[in-house]
């Protein structure tokens, strides 16, 4: 099934908020995700597209509804995108320190190596923009997620006690190795490629 990555615009976010509430027990609000992809100087918001079948998930009515959110922001003679979001992914950069806040991918679609495309298309653009280094919280017992942090070079540092709301979890606190090195461009260069051959040619394009 072929995939494209692409920034998040606000006509995006009723859906994203959708795959949102599909994927976490605590989601975003709407105005959450508006605030972020109306500031891109300071942020990457990114949505990956499902190319060719329809949708896996509504857009969530609570967002303002589908078409009241979408056609503002439409130019005249321009359709709504209609190819289905099915996972996004949102990064900070502070100075010389970016923080990945959020990725997810709809259940249906996961253990495929798209949770990492957006992974990586993150610690990409953090080191464009002249990060030093990544940071990000997961769930303790969120082992999958830890396994791939530290695949992309990323070490425990600490923990926030009950940082999660639904059930008071801790977070573990992980911070990359130095992204602005030639050796981690190497280093990403090598897993891009290892990527590449497992998503086979899935993958049309990633255009932030």
């Amino acid at each position: 099934m072929p995939y494209k990555i692409e920034r998040m615009r606000l006509e995006d976010v009723p859906e994203v908020v959708a795959v949102d509430r599909r994927c976490f027990s605590t989601p975003w609000p709407a105005d959450a995700y508006r605030r972020e992809v109306t500031h891109p100087e300071r942020n990457l918001y990114i949505v990956l597209r499902r190319i060719g079948e329809g949708p896996l998930t509504q857009p969530d009515p609570k967002g303002g509804g589908f078409l009241t959110n979408i056609l503002p922001f439409l130019k005249e003679g321009e359709a709504p995108n209609t190819e289905p979001i099915v996972g996004y992914a949102g990064l900070w950069i502070v100075n010389d320190e970016a923080h990945v806040t959020t990725i997810a991918v709809l259940p249906e679609v996961r253990r495929q190596g798209l949770g990492e495309l957006l992974l990586l298309t993150l610690m990409e653009h953090a080191r464009a923009k002249g990060a030093q280094w990544v940071t990000l919280e997961a769930r303790v017992s969120n082992t999958g997620a830890h396994a791939l942090y530290r695949k992309y070079t990323f070490k425990d540092a600490g923990y926030r006690r009950r940082y999660y709301s639904d059930d008071g979890e801790d977070a573990l606190v992980m911070w990359s190795d130095r992204v602005d090195t030639l050796e981690f461009a190497r280093k990403l260069e090598e897993l891009r490629s290892q990527l590449q051959a497992r998503l086979d040619g899935s993958l049309l394009g990633v255009s932030v």
